[in-house]
């Protein structure tokens, strides 16, 4: 129930947050030389990797898929119910965004970091989560 929860919530904040950013004209600086909202499509995966269709779907629906099935096989603790809905939303999103055009909206811009959104930084949060409680529960 938790895991499908956070992927709703993960899901349509996503969403929302991408709708609202496709609406922006030009950059909007938040923190100077550091944080700014900048639109821009990625056509690519992460970090704007090109693969060749239709490896790059195999890949993405393949990966998505073994996370679910991991997800709910695995008998998460809470904590990694919380992690796997953050990566399964955020994933949903970035592939609800694709299907229209092929392309995913970014907007986040960190630095010379690659531009992200928040399906990417929920895909990020997820992963951190289900580090620490494989962190938490390690066997000693």
């Amino acid at each position: 129930m938790i895991l499908l929860l956070v992927s709703l919530i993960a899901l349509v904040l996503s969403l929302l947050a991408s709708w609202a950013a496709s609406g922006m004209s030009h950059p909007i600086i938040l923190i100077p030389g550091l944080l700014q909202l900048q639109l821009s499509y990625n056509a690519g995966i992460a970090f704007s990797i090109h693969i060749p269709s239709p490896f790059e779907e195999i890949l993405i629906f393949s990966a998505l898929a073994g996370v679910c099935i991991y997800a709910i096989r695995s008998k998460p603790t809470r904590l990694a119910s919380v992690g796997f809905g953050f990566i399964i939303g955020g994933a949903v999103a970035n592939l609800l965004d694709r299907l229209p055009d092929g392309l995913v909206t970014d907007y986040v811009a960190v630095g010379t970091f690659p531009i992200f959104n928040a399906a990417d930084s929920c895909i990020t949060i997820g992963v951190g989560i289900l580090l620490l409680d494989a962190w938490i529960h390690r066997k000693k």
